[in-house]
């Protein structure tokens, strides 16, 4: 179902009408969901399932030259987490379990309209029982457990960020398809709100009444940095 906010209590009654509910803002309406794996490996011309093979290992082997600690080498969840967190191509897609923080990273460099998607974790692929660490690590080296389900976890030792921002991630075992493919097929419950931009000085000053914005939800100098794009004095 796609929906458009004109005004400030359509953005209430989306956010009441999807309680518990998982959240992705994006800039441009016209995205699909996509994963930066999916991107990568476009533009580099290599399936996905090679190109992440290849990417996995090579972070694995190097990221102990720039971290004070890094995962335990089955902890795949924590390995993809991390290197999502620090920019890599992963098959992660990162939501978040709150409807505003959400609309706040949909409207933040935002130059027109913008989009919040929301998804029903309970129509997404049953975890009960599953290790996904081993189930990761299997899928990536050998193509185990392949489906056409969607799934949400989190790494078992989080980071700031990611508690900050409420942060989940959504994924796929099946790198043959789109992530977007997948969302559409199985019954997979979601809706697409459509942020109209002349929504954002009044979004800004929301936001700001409860503290979400870059300088709370990215900790440390950068996040300070980064407030002032959307603040003047």
């Amino acid at each position: 179902m796609n929906t458009t906010a004109e005004t400030l209590d359509d953005l209430d009654i989306f956010a009441r009408n999807h309680h518990d509910w998982l959240f992705c803002g994006q800039r441009d309406p016209n995205w699909l969901l996509e994963t930066s794996l999916e991107k990568a490996s476009r533009r580099c011309g290599v399936s996905q399932q090679k190109y992440e093979k290849a990417v996995v290992r090579e972070f694995q082997r190097h990221a102990h030259a720039y971290l004070h600690r890094v995962p335990n080498a089955n902890d795949y969840v924590e390995w993809l987490a991390l290197m999502q967190h620090h920019g890599a191509p992963t098959r992660f897609l990162d939501f978040t379990l709150s409807f505003w923080i959400a609309l706040f990273f949909a409207y933040e460099e935002a130059e027109t309209d913008c989009v919040v998607w929301a998804l029903n974790p309970k129509t997404l692929g049953d975890k009960t029982g599953k290790d996904f660490n081993v189930v990761l690590k299997e899928n990536i080296l050998n193509g185990k457990h392949k489906d056409e389900r969607l799934y949400q976890d989190v790494p078992f030792y989080t980071n700031e960020r990611l508690a900050i921002q409420k942060g989940t991630f959504v994924f796929s075992l099946n790198l043959n398809r789109t992530f977007h493919d997948l969302l559409i097929q199985n019954q997979k419950e979601y809706n697409k709100l459509t942020v109209r931009a002349s929504l954002f000085p009044e979004i800004r000053k929301k936001l700001n009444e409860f503290n979400c914005n870059s300088r709370v939800l990215f900790p440390g100098i950068d996040g300070y940095a980064r407030y002032f794009k959307n603040h003047s004095f």
